[in-house]
């Protein structure tokens, strides 16, 4: 007579293919965690960049010309391939401008770090700020332009348009991956 249960060779059977079966859940739930992070990444990096470039083109647009340069504290900030200085319209607390005043608008590449900096006339109501818009900087160019068709390059202070590049490189599991985006915006003709 045969008596009921496992033997212990079925125990030990059952025990390996809920092993392996489980050993298979956890690859799978890992992998589906690499992907997310991987494709949350790049979600994250993409807003990032385009936030960054809609904020380079909005000071654009509210600028009258490019300064060639500006110096605050000891610290010379000059319009260039990595730096861009916006010589804007100075407002008033309602927002109106004020008449031959300008505030400064400095856009840098400091390290890996994309920085905004805004340095106000006395008489301004702006804020004076200083932003850092991503932390993942790998590449930020400026060209000046003019308005022909096609634009040709010219000298900062000659500028009536400009075309910021930026790119943006970020650690996606073991690799780097890159995110490049081009803006280019026609300074205020007022």
């Amino acid at each position: 007579m045969r008596e009921k249960g496992f033997t212990f060779i079925e125990l030990i059977i059952t025990m390996a293919i809920s092993s392996v079966v489980g050993l298979l859940l956890l690859v799978i739930i890992v992998n589906s965690a690499g992907v997310f992070y991987k494709e949350s990444s790049k979600l994250s990096e993409g807003l990032n960049i385009n936030d960054a470039q809609n904020q380079i083109r909005e000071s654009i647009k509210q600028t009258n010309s490019i300064a060639v340069s500006y110096t605050f504290a000891g610290v010379t900030y000059t319009s260039g391939l990595t730096q861009l200085v916006l010589k804007v319209p100075a407002i008033d607390s309602s927002n109106n401008l004020i008449a031959n005043t300008y505030d400064y608008f400095i856009f840098y590449s400091d390290t890996n770090k994309l920085r905004f900096r805004t340095f106000p006339d006395a008489a301004s109501a702006r804020k004076s700020q200083d932003q850092i818009f991503s932390t993942n900087v790998d590449q930020l160019k400026f060209e000046y332009l003019n308005l022909l068709n096609p634009p040709q390059e010219v000298v900062p202070s000659a500028a009536l348009k400009v075309r910021t590049t930026l790119i943006l490189r970020q650690k996606s599991g073991a690799n780097y991956e890159t995110t490049a985006a081009t803006s280019e915006a026609n300074l205020r003709n007022d």
